[in-house]
């Protein structure tokens, strides 16, 4: 089964039948090669020119909105995530410096997924710790797979689907139709089947009917996001997909990343897993998954602070009529659920 994106055709066209622009093909051509370069050049290579990459863009982010006041950006999570009521008042030791190089270690990672295969993931994944879902799996009632930007998601579903688990993910398609093509050939040489983020919900709720299992990352809030449960002590707006899906098809959700312990070393973590129960009342058992779902993701954030995206938009969407604090934040908030 193929991936559902918009690609080009043969004569540079679009899935629709338009002409692409030339510079598609460029930027798409370059990404490729790119990706061919660093995902076959030696590994202690590879990482040593994603560190000199990464300095460049620490030094960006050091001068960038250092305020912290705008609505997304590295300096505007750490005033919301490092204080009383969140991860603590201390920001780590070379904490933007570790960020920055986690990212560029992140492309690279993700170049050289081809080289994760049936015969060696074990030597270069720890997936201790995620054998048990294999039995969880098992049982015929799917499963669906709440990861988030945080440690390498890429390796999770790649990984998934090497150890037998079919894995349906969904990742957010580029303005570049070529672009998504890579970025698909990355991701599903292991069988994983990768969908774009636009009307999928009825190809994931197939999937789980057929019993297999989903993957969906979990800290991106919609344009309406309405749910916002506590994630790292501040109400966050996160999408109600994962627990929809779960209490309509029975599935448990599964809270798992893939974290770096290494140059393209790597740990599968399991933070939690979720069975449906419903009690009757949707709103409430959806809030309460959601909650536990940021709970479990904020666990994997505090224990590896670096592997965070903390360039997103986390915090952006807020609860109506809610007020900030006297410092220009949103209130924090905690979970109360079971």
């Amino acid at each position: 089964m193929s991936a559902a994106i918009a690609e080009p055709d043969d004569d540079g066209n679009d899935a629709k039948g338009r002409r692409s622009p030339l510079w598609h093909g460029i930027v798409a051509g370059s990404l490729r090669a790119t990706t061919w370069v660093f995902g076959r050049m030696p590994t202690l290579l590879a990482y040593a020119l994603a560190d000199l990459l990464a300095l460049p863009v620490a030094l960006l982010w050091n001068l960038q909105d250092r305020s912290g006041m705008g609505v997304r950006g590295y300096w505007r999570n750490v005033r919301i995530v490092y204080r009383s009521g969140g991860l603590g008042t201390a920001r780590p030791p070379w904490h933007l410096w570790k960020v920055a190089r986690h990212l560029t270690w992140l492309a690279v990672d993700s170049c050289r997924l081809h080289r994760i295969t049936k015969d060696n993931f074990r030597r270069i994944v720890d997936v201790r710790e995620f054998e048990p879902m294999l039995d969880l799996y098992k049982r015929g009632n799917g499963i669906v797979w709440a990861t988030a930007h945080i440690g390498v998601w890429d390796v999770a579903g790649y990984v998934c689907a090497l150890m037998g688990i079919p894995i349906t993910s969904v990742f957010r398609p580029s303005p570049i139709p070529g672009v998504d093509r890579v970025i698909s050939d990355l991701r599903t040489g292991s069988g994983q089947i990768v969908v774009a983020k636009h009307n999928v919900v009825g190809t994931l709720r197939r999937a789980l009917q057929q019993k297999e299992s989903i993957g969906l990352l979990c800290d991106s809030s919609g344009r309406r996001g309405d749910v916002f449960p506590p994630f790292l002590g501040t109400a966050a707006a996160t999408v109600a997909t994962p627990a929809l899906l779960s209490l309509s098809s029975g599935a448990p959700i599964a809270v798992v990343t893939a974290m770096r312990t290494g140059k393209f070393r790597f740990s599968m973590r399991v933070w939690d897993v979720i069975p449906p129960e419903p009690t009757g009342d949707r709103d409430a058992d959806v809030q309460r998954i959601l909650a536990r779902i940021n709970l479990a993701l904020g666990k994997a954030v505090a224990e590896q602070p670096e592997q965070w995206f903390w360039q997103g938009r986390r915090f952006k969407h807020r609860p109506p009529g809610e007020t900030d604090g006297q410092d220009g934040l949103p209130p924090t908030a905690t979970f109360t659920g079971s």
